[in-house]
């Protein structure tokens, strides 16, 4: 006798925002998650919509409305600009539609407010693309610190050093959030995540020593961060919009009984021995230094809502690192430590 097994639908999905970040999305939807389906893509201009719809053999749109009416689509991966999260995710919950928002979850705490409320109200999963949480190393080191390895986590350590300043609105701390949401909330993220604690007060030194065009928008290229955790422990974020030879992310979490680090300034993969020495290169920006991260990432949201789970970052752990962004900037201004307002 032969069973007919019942398959679990694939979750048809949209990605709207169709920049380096869209396009990575839909790719990797496309190939690489296997229960989940690109149907559409989104973009507000036509001719991006239309090539990137046409190379995936997918319906395209122009008009993010009419994409979230269409009954193929059950969730969107929006990686338009920050300062379009906050209505793009209110507009997707309202329509019923799962929502993969990329980082920052918004440009204000206030926003992250409203979105938390509109998907609570419209009972849709939210997960943000904190993706070094799905990254093999990360997630070692996030093992090896639960199972007590190096025990009691004393002391979270980071270097994140981007090659240039960022180009087009990301310039703007207005609409990006700067270099604290922007470019380090990953940091915040995972001190956050690797720590099991929440970051209470911030005390932040930098300025723009590099870029005149960064100090002309009011953001900053070069931060020095150190923060308290509730629990007593530190933490200490360096932060940079320029490294001489392309990208630099390290971090350590130091414990009484020993210390973890993730990342290199180099590429370990490859280096050239001559008379002169031996030289090692840069590491891989972030792209390819964190593209299976991007494929787990999709393919737990993609679990998430097929089995009705919690996603593994949700709407909280995105508003805390936008409340985290907010109190270095009020660090900033005031020239002192500023306690990160928690709420709720």
């Amino acid at each position: 006798m032969i069973e007919v097994l019942n398959k679990m639908p694939r979750l048809g999905v949209a990605v709207a925002g169709l920049g380096r970040i869209g396009r990575l999305h839909a790719e990797i939807i496309k190939v690489w998650v296997k229960d989940a389906e690109l149907v559409a893509v989104v973009d507000v201009i036509e001719s991006l919509a239309k090539s990137v719809g046409e190379s995936f053999n997918v319906k395209w749109y122009t008009n993010y409305d009419k994409a979230l009416q269409d009954p193929r689509v059950d969730a969107v991966v929006i990686a338009a600009p920050t300062f379009l999260h906050k209505d793009m995710i209110v507009k997707a919950a309202e329509a019923g539609k799962h929502v993969f928002v990329e980082k920052p979850l918004t440009v204000t705490s206030e926003e992250a407010m409203e979105v938390k409320q509109a998907v609570e109200k419209h009972r849709v999963k939210l997960q943000v693309g904190y993706n070094r949480r799905f990254d093999y190393a990360y997630s070692k080191a996030k093992k090896d610190i639960e199972e007590g390895v190096i025990g009691k986590p004393l002391a979270y350590l980071a270097v994140a050093r981007d090659p240039d300043a960022p180009p087009g609105w990301v310039a703007d701390p207005k609409l990006s959030g700067g270099i604290f949401l922007d470019q380090l909330s990953h940091d915040f993220d995972m001190a956050r995540w690797l720590m099991r604690d929440e970051i209470i007060e911030v005390h932040v030194v930098g300025g723009a020593y590099i870029h005149e065009s960064v100090k002309e928008k009011g953001d900053l290229d070069v931060v020095s961060i150190v923060f308290k955790f509730a629990n007593g422990a530190q933490g200490f974020i360096h932060g940079t919009r320029k490294f001489p030879y392309g990208y630099e992310l390290r971090t350590e979490v130091f414990g009484d009984k020993g210390v973890i680090y993730v990342g290199t300034n180099r590429d370990e993969l490859y280096a050239r021995g001559t008379k002169d020495g031996l030289t090692y290169f840069g590491a891989p920006w972030f792209v390819k230094r964190f593209y299976d991260a991007y494929v787990n990432e999709l393919t737990s949201f993609t679990k998430a809502v097929l089995e009705d789970k919690e996603p593994e970052c949700t709407v909280i752990d995105g508003l805390r690192a936008v409340q985290i962004a907010e109190a270095c900037w009020r660090s900033v201004k005031e020239g002192r430590p500023a306690r990160v307002i928690l709420n709720p």
